[in-house]
Formats: C-alpha cells, structure tokens, sequence
C-alpha cells in the first residue's frame, strides 16, 4: 500500500480501507500454505475433489511432504552461524534457534516478517514470525515504512472487532507512531503520545525467499503445496481402486425401489428377470503408482531435494556430496544474496531495540560467518571429492586449509600454499593426492 498524504487523518482513514478491502484475501492463501506445512485440515481440502458417496467406502488417503521438504532445503541455519560483537551475542538470545523455522517459513510462504522486542526481565531479545501484515510504502521506495498486522491470534479468522498494531517510522512527513487501531476504528494507545520510541527505525526484518523482482510479497510454496494435494489425489484414487478391486455389484432387471440384501452369510435372491455380475476395475495400478512417485521426485527437484526410493545400502558420503551441488550453489546464493543482508539489517534493528529499551550499547562493528553445511565422508571419500573439485574449480587449496583448520590466519595458510608449490616429487611416477600433501602440514 502506498501512501502520498501522510496526515494522521488520512493515517487513520487509509488504515480502515485496508483492514475492510484487503487484509483477509492475503490470510487465505497463507493459511492454506501453513495448513499443508503443520499437516492440518488436509482431509477437508482433499474431500472437495471426491463426492460423499466415493468417501464413504473409504477415508482419503494424505500424505505430507510439505514440511519434510521444505526442512531439507531451508538448510541455512542447520549449524549456528558466527556471530562478530561480543554484546550483540550476550543479548541474542535464541535468535538461532527461532532462525531455522523462520528460515523454513520464509521458504513456505515467499515473504515473513520477524517482530523482535525487548524482555526486561530476561535482559535478552525475543522474537515473533509475523504471517500476515500490511506493509506501507512512500512513493518511489522498495522498503516499508509502516507495518500493520493483527494483535491477537494470527490465525483466527477476523472477528468483527479485532484489533491491528500499527507501527512506523519517522518520516519527513510524520514522526513515527505506534498504536492499537480496531476494525471498528477505535485508536488504543500503547505509548505516550502514541510514537514510535525507535524513531527512524521499526522493530520488522522483513525476509524473502528470493530478491525483488515485481511485488514486495514474493511467491511461496505454492507449487509443493499444489503439487501435494495432487498426489493426495492419486493416493486416494489408488484407494478407491484397491477398495473396488473384487468388483463393484451391477443388477439390471431391478425395480429401482428394491433393495437387495448382500453378505457371505446371505443368499442372494434375484426377481425373475433380474441379472446380478460384478464390474472389476482395469486400471492400471503400477502405472497409477509410478506417475504418484514421478509427481514426488519432480517436486523435490524443483525445490533442489532428492528422493531415495531404494533401500540399497547407505549412500556414500561423497556421491551424496556430488549429487547435491545444485543445492549447494542454492545455499550459497540464499547465504549472500538473502540471509546476509537480513542479518546486518537485523544487528541496525537490536542496536536501536537495545540502546532505547536496554540502554546497552552494542557498538556499530558487526560481521558474520555462514558455517557451510558438510556432509560426512570417509578419509578415501575426501580425498577423491576435493581432487576432482580441485580439478574442476569447485574449491581451493585455500578454501580446504580454512575448513580443515579454521584457527589458520591468512598469512599461515599462504605459507602453507607456498610450501606445498615449493615442494617436488620425490619420483617421477609419484601420485600423491594434493590433499595428502596439504594434510602433513596442517598436521
């Protein structure tokens, strides 16, 4: 929503028109992605695609992936990443713990917001996901100014008094305000003279699944969702099938008001004209099954996760390692290109939370370190993954010695670099792996 005239009137009287015209249709779509995600009200949205008659012989069958999937790809926050300010890291709290499912709601919904308040008497930062908000915007700007969203239970269905906070920052228009707005109008004060206390800033990260490209709410999962409902689609017409599978009863010659009693106890007795057979099914069921686990694999793949549907052992460490280079590349560009910029804008949010309603200073220097996610390999395995990675420019020697030994400074791995170039092979045919060689000096 954009604002030209930022009057506190007008204020008042645009932040009605939003609460009546346009808050609930964002709500449905998000509760519909969460209902998947939390694995909830599943069978109520698969009943619309069966009638009552075809659900009464069975249950519908689900299942979820939403969530296992989404776990498997949001991997940005699996390990703690390293934070550079001693007081930024003594007042965090459990900003790493919350990350990994805001990370993962963030996949889900295309575009979160994190509300991060002070608690007095834990002296420590919390935080809350925010699902469903109204972001404000001033002509010609990419990032909001103004945040609204509904104060109580985020998703329970609007009643018809409920109540929104509204927060914003100081502008050349408007100091910033903070207040409690009802959908009947009445303007609840939280703080005297209801302004914002951080000025020129609001206590709302906003993250993204992917950077900007036309709308500031970005797209979600809703592809993995549709694509789930699919399957549950076909899972529940396999059960049909399997359910039918000794045959549906057909009577011709029947007067539409007879009943016929049937059972293996029973005797089935027949009118005089009346014929009795059964119609068995000829669908194929192993194609049914093979099209049901072809819809699973590709929308994994389209979310950079594979599925493994043998049992043929454990897969080594390094064909793991090979096969998940494009997620790598995914993770690496959600590091720089998301979570990064997320992270310094949330350090600017705490530095004002902090000095105002703390009164610490944290200081303006701030830096993090991304911890890349390995995955387990033999000593053999090793050798051959960074040999071929080194051959094909996927890594450096440099990069291998920061992962082995983290504690190396730039300068003791550049004399590392150098010795190992300095050093010849005792014998012409000598075919010693790179990472042997680096391997005797780091020790």
């Amino acid at each position: 929503m954009i604002i030209y005239n930022l009057t506190e009137q007008m204020l008042h009287k645009l932040l009605m028109e939003t609460i009546e015209e346009g808050y609930d249709n964002q709500m449905e779509e998000r509760e519909r992605l969460l209902d998947y995600y939390e694995g909830v009200n599943l069978e109520h949205d698969l009943k619309q695609y069966f009638d009552s008659e075809s659900l009464s012989a069975i249950p519908p069958m689900y299942i979820n992936l939403v969530r296992n999937i989404i776990s498997r790809r949001a991997l940005v926050y699996q390990q703690q990443p390293v934070r550079f300010n001693d007081k930024y890291n003594d007042v965090i709290g459990d900003f790493d713990s919350f990350m990994k499912q805001f990370e993962q709601l963030t996949y889900l919904l295309g575009t979160e917001a994190l509300y991060t308040h002070w608690d007095e008497s834990e002296k420590k930062l919390k935080y809350r996901p925010i699902h469903f908000f109204v972001p404000f915007f001033k002509p010609n700007e990419d990032e909001p100014f103004a945040i609204m969203y509904q104060a109580e239970s985020q998703l329970q269905a609007r009643s018809e008094d409920a109540q929104y906070m509204f927060w914003s920052k100081d502008t050349e228009d408007m100091e910033g305000k903070h207040f409690m707005i009802s959908s009947r109008g009445k303007i609840t004060s939280i703080v005297d003279g209801d302004r914002n206390p951080y000025g020129d800033v609001i206590p709302f990260n906003i993250g993204h699944r992917h950077l900007y490209t036309r709308d500031f709410f970005r797209e979600g999962a809703s592809d993995l969702v549709d694509g789930m409902r699919s399957i549950n689609i076909m899972l529940t017409e396999l059960a049909l099938h399997g359910r039918f599978q000794l045959g549906q009863p057909v009577f011709t010659g029947l007067d539409t008001e007879q009943r016929i009693t049937m059972g293996q106890d029973k005797a089935l007795v027949l009118p005089e004209g009346a014929n009795f057979s059964y119609a068995t099914p000829n669908a194929n069921v192993q194609a049914m099954i093979d099209s049901t686990k072809y819809m699973v694999d590709s929308i994994a793949q389209a979310n950079n996760v594979r599925i493994n549907w043998t049992n043929k052992g454990q897969e080594s460490g390094l064909s793991k390692k090979m096969s998940e280079i494009d997620l790598q590349d995914a993770l690496r560009s959600d590091i720089e290109q998301i979570y990064r910029p997320f992270e310094k804008q949330q350090f600017r949010i705490a530095q004002r939370i902090c000095e105002v309603s703390g009164g610490i200073q944290l200081g303006d220097q701030f830096s993090i370190d991304f911890t890349e996610r390995e995955v387990p390999m033999s000593s053999d395995e090793e050798i051959k993954y960074y040999d071929w990675a080194f051959a094909n420019n996927l890594e450096t020697r440099k990069s291998y010695l920061r992962k082995k030994n983290p504690d190396l400074q730039d300068s003791e791995i550049e004399g590392i670099v150098e010795q190992i170039d300095s050093e010849a092979p005792q014998e012409a045919n000598e075919t010693q792996s790179i990472i042997d060689r680096i391997g005797k000096q780091v020790g």
